[in-house]
């Protein structure tokens, strides 16, 4: 497991519920809303590209590793869906070595993964 960004207020803190988006060209956001130093509403989105495959896990159906490991924090893990998405389909190299399983969750879920090449965060 490597973490890579943590929100920088508590999970428990977001102004609205976690808001997923699918875009185009195998492009998805998580969009996130939270109250800055200065009191006003401050959105933060991280962006994911290359994506091949993603999740998302509610409340009742998360388990307790999933707030342990990934509780207001993006990380990585290796896991037995990474290993099957990179060996189904046709991919190049480059792309099945540049694959990461990605995981963050929220209070009260949902828990969401993402399999893809990268990410980026804009706030």
């Amino acid at each position: 497991m490597r973490e890579h960004w943590q929100l920088p207020v508590a999970a428990s803190a977001l102004l609205l519920s976690p808001e997923f988006v699918f875009l185009q060209r195998r492009e998805c956001v998580v969009r996130l809303l939270i109250e800055a130093d200065d009191g006003t509403p401050k959105a933060i989105s991280i962006q994911f590209s290359g994506v091949e495959s993603c999740k998302c896990t509610f409340l009742t159906s998360c388990t307790a590793e999933m707030f342990k490991l990934a509780y207001g924090k993006l990380i990585s893990i290796e896991s037995p869906w990474l290993t099957e998405v990179r060996g189904t389909g046709r991919k190049d190299q480059a792309t099945i070595d540049a694959l990461q399983h990605f995981m963050i969750t929220f209070d009260d879920g949902p828990c969401y993964e993402i399999i893809c090449r990268s990410w980026t965060v804009n706030d």
